[in-house]
């Protein structure tokens, strides 16, 4: 299959969408299948504002299960920005093929977290696809930018999931990355509609939003998850010891989150439920071995602590299981506005609204193109074209001429 149909996001193609006036409005990809179904319809939306951007977690899919996600997204928007989030934390063999996946159906971009991996940015950078860092620092955000990174996701404190640096809220975090890389940057973790015009006129490229595009009528996972995300305040979001590394992450709090937080332990079980009878990859056994060597603090106590992460993420977005799944969440989710599912809005409708937000900031504070450098730093490769009012994820002057997927 043509490797063509979808635009690259390169640096240059950045610098071309902040030329016509626009930002980058990039729709953070969830663990898991948590945002299945999401990225070619964000990707399709129409914008003036924005170049719209999907994402797609690869995270723990099997390269079938990739392969089909990233081909219906193309299919729904066709030209557009679609990109493949990856974790160098997972199974390193599953980590390779899951790569070769998302640059041999032509990715926009690779955007990497959860440790740090040179040989992705090596394999993009064979095979012309752009790749991507997640950073909770200005240190990596520079070391990025040496290795050949196209563009920044900084992630800051109040992120959903796994969390870099709970320390460090995303303001703070967007000044120390901006001071220490050319790059230009996408600003990310707990971010709403009201967020955006206040990180734009910090000289961020753009926002990441997941949380809110997680609570939308739009995408496959479970209406419950959905319904978890909904009517929240500051005591139903709790922060958990992780099972990968004994990292921190942001969650809806629930009786697993609960259990957790008082020592209990949840040994992986038989996923047949999900994989089917041959298992994830071959691997039948409870524990399918999902993430590298010595990252589990779960498999690494002979399942005598921690928590099988792949039991409680599945559970959760597939099942809709309240006690036993793990609904992982930005701090943003408190802002949401809709208490039931029937209230839920398109993408198409979510981005109106931002749009209307973001204009309605104009009004009281003046155009965000008017503050000095234009309210951004493009960190630019190459002249930038106008391409204004066109499909969010119309990207005609970046599309890829591809010499073909390198092997990995």
């Amino acid at each position: 299959m043509s490797s063509r149909g979808l635009a690259v996001l390169s640096r240059s193609a950045i610098a071309d969408v902040l030329g016509s006036g626009r930002r980058l409005l990039v729709q953070g990809a969830m663990g898991l299948h948590s945002s299945d179904g999401l990225a070619g319809k964000v990707a399709a939306a129409r914008s003036g504002r924005f170049a719209c951007v999907g994402t797609i977690s690869g995270v723990c899919k099997t390269p079938e299960m990739l392969r089909a996600e990233l081909r219906r997204a193309r299919a729904e928007a066709p030209g557009g920005y679609v990109g493949v989030n990856l974790m160098a934390a997972i199974n390193h063999e599953d980590f390779a093929d899951l790569a070769r996946v998302s640059i041999e159906e032509g990715a926009s971009f690779v955007v990497q977290g959860a440790g740090i991996s040179r040989e992705i940015v090596r394999w993009c950078r064979e095979a012309g696809t752009p790749f991507a860092g997640i950073v909770s620092s200005g240190r990596l955000a520079a070391m990025y930018e040496k290795w050949g990174a196209e563009f920044l996701v900084a992630e800051g404190a109040e992120a959903g999931g796994h969390i870099g640096d709970i320390e460090l809220p995303l303001a703070s975090l967007v000044e120390e990355v901006l001071d220490h890389s050319s790059l230009p940057v996408v600003a990310a973790g707990g971010v709403d509609g009201k967020d955006i015009a206040r990180y734009l006129a910090m000289g961020v490229a753009g926002v990441q939003l997941a949380t809110r595009f997680i609570a939308c009528s739009d995408g496959d996972a479970h209406p419950v998850f959905k319904e978890m995300h909904l009517g929240k305040d500051d005591q139903d979001v709790v922060v958990i010891t992780s099972c990968v590394k004994g990292m921190k992450a942001r969650a809806v709090r629930n009786a697993f989150t609960d259990a957790l937080a008082a020592g209990e332990h949840f040994p992986p079980r038989s996923k047949a439920w999900f994989f089917g009878s041959a298992g994830y990859r071959g691997r039948r056994k409870p524990c399918i071995e999902c993430l590298a060597q010595g990252i589990c603090k779960c498999q690494g106590s002979g399942f005598r602590e921690s928590f099988c992460i792949q039991d409680a993420l599945l559970r959760a977005v597939k099942l809709g299981d309240t006690r036993s799944g793990l609904f992982y969440t930005g701090q943003s989710v408190t802002r949401i506005p809709e208490q039931s599912i029937a209230e839920l809005k398109s993408v198409q409708e979510l981005v109106s609204d931002i749009e209307d937000g973001l204009a309605q900031w104009e009004q009281l504070h003046g155009s965000l193109s008017s503050l000095p450098d234009g309210g951004h730093r493009t960190g630019a490769v190459g002249s930038p074209g106008s391409r204004s009012g066109s499909r969010c994820g119309d990207g005609a002057s970046g599309t890829r001429l591809r010499k073909g997927a390198s092997t990995l």
